[in-house]
């Protein structure tokens, strides 16, 4: 700065009064444009910040507001610096004032710029008047009292400035004064101190999320939970299906409700929604509920994070994210079978090992009383697995709870549940569920079947046994005893009632007399097929007096029992059905025998009678089947007629020969094939036959009724003439018409087939006769079995008569001594 000390008092007074004033007019112009600066972005940033809650919007976030708070401190200090201390750091020259001051009073005429640049220092050198500079000096310090400072200064920014400043600081002083919290709240929430939003006319609460409790029993009413956020996230099962539940206040809490409330939600993908909620209930504790039980919890695919808008107010970035469930990935069974089952001594059997090991399949079944072990793993950690059973063969359909808990592993991937005597067809439900609650959204179901124990089964045959024995048969019994697991015994009982006659003859003491049957059990040896024989010899039984009471008139029942080795309950044991015989004489057996031989003459004259009309029949077929043959040369002659001739009825005449020959070939096949089927009915007649002649002569035998010398000429002479007819002749018969057909329609020429029918003809002719001879030798030695039978009755009739003619004069000798004694 230039030395001052030799210029007037009053110009040195001038010039530092002005370094004042434009030092003050630079800390005024920093602090306005501060001020200016600070007013500006708070209204700017307080109506980004409420003016959006107004019309339905949310508050700046805390970084957008962060950035503002930034550039303002940025921007003040770039003011302080830069025009503040920067500018009062300037040199400001005695000159450079005195030039600012002539500049805006051209009237001092340069008089005091130049009385101060020739009194500085560094103007020695410049030449002038000294009495010159004087004067100057002098018209200058005379001058001072015109200078105006407000000329000087430019007050426009000034004014600018404080047109601005003025009324935004007016503006909060109001507001301050008016709502101290409000004006609060903005400086909070501006200067980061306060992060609490702007009040509303609406309020919305978020309650959390309704979940359905799912269970492994599907009997009970399906319960819900409510989840709640923490920290604006929560975590759903994939899949699951869920109720999102808001409340607003009302204005009894000095809130609106609003009409409607919207969730916009963005999920993991990008893709983007709005689903409105609906109000439900009616107003609890000053609160309004509302749900939403669609998109985007219905069947939540994806982690969602969700806004929800009520009027003015927001519930912002809830996040709900999609955890997949725990799911049994696979399951292995382990069975133990039931003592019964076993056929070795089920002590030797382990308690703990599995008698069977396998993977679960749709339609599995076990065996009735088995033990069951389901083995699951689960494709995340386990935190515990509810489980349910209900079975098929519960009277009520409860559901019964599975005991004991179900077993998870140490690893927590896999676990075990058992049940023991299954006896009825089950369904396990499973529901697993992670270390964090988060359960399967549908039970597992696996259907365990049951196969149960059949009853066995058992039957018996007697052969050469009809409804009627003598007092002596023997009884041969074929029984079979079959079961699905295997037959543990199989017992034969005979059951013998005696007639009235020999019960009223009977002593008190014997269960005839009581009129109860006396039985006898057996239990023969079953083979590896459970077949059992035996015989009941009804002569031995009675000399050994193990059955008592066989006499004429009474009555046998004879029937098998088998059981199982079924031993979890009433054992399964069978009766088989009862087979009734009547003990009678011998004479009444054969009397009955000898119709049975009747019927059996009647059937053999009927097949007689059949075979006759196949063999006219075949003598028909032969000559039709020659007339056919020979109609190709017919046929010929005809078309070379046709040929030769220019008539076209000639030719219309052969087609019809034609179709005549095709339909007489027809007939000829139809023939055939009806005596084939005669030939057929006659065998199977004939095999009947001799089957029931078997059964007749096997239960003479059986019964003890005759001599070998009649059974061997009912043998001799009827069923083995029978069996050798049925055995050779008829098949061969079938065989020769079979022949016939095939030489019918064949394509050779009409000489050839003529001749190949003919011999077939007389051969199926010569085989009919052959069987009628032998079925006429065999109806003439039955009849001379009958007229045999009937001097047998009458021989019989005389030895009744002569028995009856005995008593009778027992009884009048009786009678004539008795009267002797009167």
């Amino acid at each position: 700065m230039g030395r001052t000390e030799s210029l007037d008092p009053g110009l040195r007074d001038l010039l530092s009064r002005l370094r004042e004033r434009v030092r003050r007019y630079i800390v005024w112009d920093s602090l306005l444009a501060i001020a200016a600066l600070v007013l500006v972005v708070f209204w700017v940033a307080l109506a980004v910040d409420y003016l959006p809650v107004r019309i339905g919007g949310s508050e700046m976030p805390r970084s957008a507001r962060a950035v503002v708070l930034f550039v303002v401190a940025v921007l003040v200090v770039v003011i302080l610096a830069k025009w503040l201390w920067g500018r009062l750091n300037r040199e400001l020259p005695d000159d450079s004032l005195a030039l600012l001051i002539e500049r805006h009073h051209p009237s001092l005429g340069g008089r005091l710029v130049t009385a101060v640049q020739l009194t500085q220092e560094n103007r020695t050198y410049d030449s002038h008047s000294p009495v010159l500079l004087q004067h100057v000096h002098q018209e200058a310090a005379a001058a001072v009292d015109q200078v105006e400072f407000g000329r000087v200064f430019r007050w426009e920014p000034i004014r600018r400035k404080l047109m601005l400043v003025i009324p935004l600081l007016l503006a909060a002083l109001v507001m301050a004064i008016a709502s101290p919290q409000t004006f609060a709240r903005a400086v909070g929430r501006l200067s980061l101190f306060s992060d609490s939003p702007w009040p509303r006319k609406a309020e919305l609460e978020m309650i959390g999320v309704e979940s359905p409790i799912i269970t492994a029993d599907d009997t009970e009413e399906v319960g819900t939970e409510l989840l709640t956020f923490e920290d604006k996230t929560l975590r759903l099962a994939r899949g699951s299906s869920t109720t999102l539940r808001i409340r607003a206040a009302t204005e009894e809490l000095g809130h609106t409700v609003p009409e409607i409330c919207t969730v916009s939600y963005v999920d993991d993908s990008g893709n983007r929604g709005q689903s409105n909620l609906r109000r439900v209930g009616r107003i609890q504790d000053g609160y309004q509920s509302f749900v939403l039980d669609g998109p985007p919890l219905a069947s939540l695919a994806e982690s969602v994070t969700m806004t929800i808008r009520g009027l003015d107010d927001r519930l912002l970035d809830y996040r709900i994210e999609a955890v997949d469930p725990p799911a049994i990935a696979d399951m292995e069974l382990a069975i133990h079978y039931p003592d019964y089952l076993r056929i070795f001594n089920a002590e030797d059997a382990s308690p703990d090992a599995a008698d069977q090991i396998l993977k679960y399949q749709a339609g599995f079944r076990i065996r009735e009383g088995s033990s069951l072990t389901l083995r699951g793993t689960s494709s995340k950690a386990l935190g515990a697995v509810d489980v349910a059973t209900i079975s098929e063969g519960a009277n009520d359909g409860s559901t019964e709870h599975a005991e004991p808990v179900v077993k998870i592993a140490d690893d927590r991937m896999s676990f075990e549940w058992s049940v023991s005597d299954l006896r009825e067809p089950t369904s396990v439900r499973l529901v697993p569920k992670d270390e964090t609650g988060i359960s399967a959204q549908a039970s597992y179901r696996y259907f365990i079947g049951v196969v149960r124990d059949q009853v066995p089964e058992t039957s018996m045959t007697m052969k050469g046994i009809g409804s009627s024995i003598t007092p002596i048969a023997m009884l041969p019994i074929q029984a079979t005893a079959t079961d699905d697991y295997g037959v543990e015994s199989l017992s034969l009982t005979m059951a013998v009632r005696a007639s009235e006659e020999n019960a009223d003859g009977a002593s008190d003491g014997e269960a005839a007399a009581n009129g109860e049957p006396q039985q006898h059990t057996v239990s023969p040896e079953l083979d590896r097929d459970g077949n059992a024989a035996w015989t009941f010899d009804l002569r031995d039984l009675s000399d050994d007096g193990t059955v008592n009471g066989l006499a004429p008139g009474a009555s046998v029942q004879i029937f098998t029992t088998a059981k199982d080795r079924f031993d979890l309950g009433e054992p399964h044991s069978i009766r088989s059905e009862v087979v009734r015989l009547q003990v009678v004489t011998p004479e009444t057996l054969l009397a009955t025998l000898e119709r049975r031989e009747l019927e059996f003459r009647s059937r053999l004259e009927q097949a007689i009678d059949e075979t006759q009309r196949l063999r006219q029949s075949l003598a028909a077929v032969q000559n039709d089947a020659l007339d056919v043959l020979q109609t190709p040369d017919e046929g010929e002659s005809a078309e070379e007629s046709a040929s030769t001739g220019d008539d076209e009825s000639d030719g219309e005449s052969a087609d019809d020969d034609g179709e005549e020959d095709v339909r007489a070939r027809q007939r000829v096949q139809l023939r055939i094939r009806q005596s084939e089927l005669q030939a057929t009915k006659s065998t199977e007649e004939l095999a009947g036959i001799v089957v029931g002649l078997e059964d007749l002569l096997l239960e003479m035998v059986q019964n003890r009724v005759d001599s070998v010398d009649r059974r061997e000429r009912l043998e001799n002479g009827v069923r083995n003439p029978l069996s050798a007819v049925v055995t050779e002749p008829l098949p061969r018969l079938q065989r020769q018409i079979t022949s016939m057909e095939r030489v019918l329609m064949a394509e050779d020429s009409a000489e050839s087939s003529g001749d190949k029918m003919t011999e077939a003809a007389t051969a199926a002719i010569a085989t009919t006769d052959e069987v009628l001879l032998s079925l006429n030798a065999v109806l003439e030695k039955m009849l001379d079995l009958e007229s045999f039978n009937e001097i047998l009755d009458l021989v019989r009739g005389l030895i009744s008569d002569q028995e009856e003619l005995i008593e009778e004069t027992e009884e009048t000798r009786n009678q004539q001594v008795q009267d002797l004694f009167k």
